[in-house]
């Protein structure tokens, strides 16, 4: 099977469980439901799409991009009154394909390139610059490179040297510098036995190092990020922390011990799986300066999903709204808009039958854009993910939202 068929299975399975009577328990990173490993490799939007539904991340990440503002002080409205969505298309006028819309931040990328073989996007190293991943095996990094948006050129950074049983993901960039982790699997793959150690390389190339930590860690990480001379990671179980880039002590973040990475700095419980149907991420933590934000939940609201200045849920009557986290500008959102939004303002939304496909939605704007695909759901996510990435018969779609956001 395809790792990308297997991503659209996972996500499909996600999106028919969504429409189903709420129960415990919620979703992911990164946008596309991945398998576990492709998950923490991406985070992202990647579903935004399949996201790759890529935050990451999942994959989709702002990816490379630090959300550092503290959500905006609004006057809250009690019972705000929910305005229309605009831009919602009819069944007779279906949005224009994604790159009409977003001529400036769509590019189709092939799947395969001389030289290199099959690649996987990662994320955004700047305007012009994409990060990619290949394989020796199945979701086994062997090489990362850097791919040139403008001319199709490709520059390899580094290799990936890992023994069996040990898998690299997570990949962010900042100040420079590209970080991952690289999980070993353990015994048998249980949770309780995996261990996780972080590498960093130049960006323009050179031998991975070892980000070096005083003790061995168990577990790993669901969001790295960089900042500050430091690499800040989260893990699945809750927690966050911080070690040096060129490596030390292990630094757990104060009042942070349940929570998972958003946004850097923005930390947040209960992250993006819920037990007890609880907003996910209604708690947020700024991890430099110790500010908190509590999202406004209402009787009768299900299924609340919180980025760093917005929610998105469902009325009891079926349909889904938009909003800040103090309960102010609440707005409709168009029927069968995801779950999740990325960077606070973009949606994936079922169009109407019987075209049976998904567009992209930007909420700020009203625009939409349809993805081309038919038949698969993707998702888009809470993460600090730019990058939308999905498989596109031979290639590889790639969104940059933060261009589109720009734009706007």
């Amino acid at each position: 099977m395809t790792d990308g068929l297997e991503e659209n299975l996972h996500a499909a399975l996600r999106r028919a469980a969504e429409r189903a009577p709420r129960a415990p328990g919620a979703l992911s990173s990164r946008v596309a439901a991945r398998s576990r490993r492709r998950r923490a490799r991406a985070q992202a939007l990647v579903a935004a799409a399949a996201v790759a539904v890529v935050a990451g991340g999942t994959g989709l990440a702002v990816r490379g991009a630090g959300g550092g503002s503290a959500p905006p002080v609004l006057s809250p409205s009690p019972a705000a009154s929910a305005e229309t969505a605009p831009g919602t298309p009819s069944p007779a006028a279906l949005p224009e394909p994604v790159e009409k819309v977003w001529p400036q931040a769509v590019w189709k990328i092939p799947a395969r390139l001389p030289g290199v073989g099959k690649i996987h996007p990662e994320a955004i190293i700047d305007d012009r610059t994409l990060l990619l991943t290949t394989e020796e095996s199945f979701e086994k990094a062997s090489a990362i490179h850097a791919y040139d948006l403008d001319t199709g050129q490709t520059r390899k950074i580094a290799d990936i040297r890992t023994p069996k049983g040990v898998f690299a993901s997570g990949f962010r960039v900042g100040e420079g510098r590209i970080v991952w982790q690289t999980v070993d699997e353990g015994s048998g793959g249980r949770e309780g036995t995996k261990t996780v150690e972080f590498w960093s390389v130049p960006v323009g190339g050179g031998e991975p190092e070892a980000v070096t930590t005083d003790r061995p860690l168990k577990g790993r990480s669901d969001q790295l990020a960089v900042a500050g001379g430091k690499l800040a990671f989260s893990l699945w179980e809750g927690g966050v922390f911080t070690v040096p880039l060129g490596g030390g002590t292990v630094e757990p973040v104060p009042g942070a011990d349940r929570h998972h990475i958003l946004s850097w700095p923005w930390v947040g419980t209960p992250g993006d799986h819920t037990s007890n149907g609880e907003p996910s991420f209604g708690e947020l933590l700024n991890a430099e300066t110790g500010e908190t934000s509590r999202a406004v939940v209402r009787p009768g609201e299900r299924g609340l999903r919180c980025g760093v200045t917005t929610c998105t849920g469902g009325r009891g009557d079926g349909t889904r709204f938009r909003r800040s986290r103090d309960g102010s500008q609440e707005r409709d959102l168009p029927p069968g808009a995801s779950a999740e939004s990325a960077l606070d303002r973009f949606y994936i939304v079922n169009m109407p039958r019987p075209s049976d496909g998904e567009y992209l939605y930007d909420q700020v704007t009203g625009r939409s854009g349809d993805l081309g695909l038919r038949g698969v759901s993707l998702r888009a996510g809470t993460t600090e993910d730019r990058m939308v990435t999905y498989p596109f018969g031979k290639k590889h779609m790639v969104i940059d939202l933060e261009r589109i956001a720009e734009g706007s």
